[in-house]
């Protein structure tokens, strides 16, 4: 919200005119149906590649997408299909070697199958849909077992129908001229320096603990 405050701040500056909404044509993608799932899996098991005392799980998830060949869209009645296919969400897994001193990290993924029905309307044979996913996942529980790391994963999985089309919408017209860029400059250590205040070079005296306290 800020960031669209100081737009309109910018755009009101250099036209000094109050916003006029205009009808616009633009080429977007539109959602036509969209639904949610959840996913689990309990047991995920990492092999570490190396053996050795290990500690402080940290796992990285990747956006998750569906692979390649496993889409399959079959009409059930009109304006209805059925959607089958596996989806795949990568994570790195970091654990800290103690014995090493060092991390080792380890790349993997779960999958997980889709059978679901939605809406995809009928349409002329030149348009054509497609089926997007948008996954946010979190590690539910980790711990280490030998040179194991045992994961439980969810993951919040949601399915588009998704068509390129042309909307008509309401827009303040193109957006004004943006800001000048600010220019990277390190601060020299000895002028940060050349600011700090005089520090204490005294200890305090057995009176000036009252007045802190």
């Amino acid at each position: 919200m800020d960031f669209e405050r100081d737009l309109f701040e910018q755009f009101d500056n250099i036209t000094q005119e109050p916003y006029e909404l205009r009808p616009e044509c633009i080429l977007v993608d539109k959602v036509f149906d969209s639904c949610f799932q959840r996913e689990c899996e309990p047991n995920k098991v990492v092999d570490l590649p190396v053996k050795g005392v290990f500690g402080d799980v940290n796992v990285v998830y990747g956006p998750g997408f569906i692979v390649d060949g496993t889409l399959d869209i079959t009409p059930l009645r009109p304006n209805f299909a059925r959607v089958r296919f596996l989806f795949r969400v990568p994570f790195t897994v970091t654990v800290f070697d103690k014995s090493k001193k060092e991390p080792v990290t380890i790349s993997d993924y779960v999958e997980f199958p889709k059978d679901i029905e939605v809406f995809l309307p009928q349409a002329p044979s030149e348009f054509s849909f497609r089926i997007v996913i948008e996954t946010r996942s979190e590690t539910l529980s980790s711990q280490v077992v030998g040179d194991q790391v045992i994961l439980a994963i969810g993951v919040f999985v949601i399915v588009k129908v998704v068509g390129f089309v042309q909307l008509l919408v309401q827009s303040f017209g193109y957006c004004p001229p943006p800001r000048e860029c600010t220019g990277f400059s390190p601060e020299d250590v000895c002028e940060i320096f050349e600011r700090k205040p005089l520090p204490n070079f005294f200890p305090l005296q057995m009176e000036d603990l009252d007045l802190i306290n």
